[in-house]
């Protein structure tokens, strides 16, 4: 049987295939609502997930707003946007950490919970989730 998180994830990445083909005049980064909503995302993340018992303490030494520029740049490229991320791999930004799945997974939980916040339609959350689903490998256990 599938664990919830990973028939999520695949489903993710089916549906991500479907609504892409539905919208190829504009980047998902404009469909969002560019910068100033992708802001808002990862603010509502870094929130979340600082007060997230199950992981706040991978985040207590980092420096937050450093983190929000990072994810926010990271984020821009990846959805199409105007920035660069010039930030390290997912491998060398997490290694030494030995984040479990589950912890990524309820980072994950917490993003998805910014999205909401920040009112990004579901069919925009699934895309952004299929961009960002293939790390968990070269986050986790690294």
């Amino acid at each position: 049987m599938l664990k919830p998180l990973y028939f999520l994830l695949f489903s993710v990445a089916l549906l991500s295939g479907c609504a892409s083909m539905q919208s190829n005049q504009s980047s998902l980064y404009d469909q969002l609502g560019g910068q100033s909503v992708i802001e808002d995302i990862t603010k509502n993340l870094l929130d979340i997930v600082y007060a997230d018992e199950r992981i706040a303490f991978l985040f207590e030494d980092t420096d937050r707003a450093a983190l929000h520029e990072t994810i926010v740049d990271q984020v821009c490229m990846e959805t199409g946007g105007p920035c660069t991320y010039e930030g390290l791999d997912m491998v060398e930004a997490h290694s030494g950490m030995e984040i479990k799945y589950s912890e990524f997974d309820a980072f994950v939980e917490d993003f998805i919970l910014a999205m909401e916040a920040s009112n990004v339609p579901f069919r925009l959350q699934n895309q952004v989730l299929a961009i960002f689903a293939p790390m968990r490998d070269d986050i986790s256990y690294q």
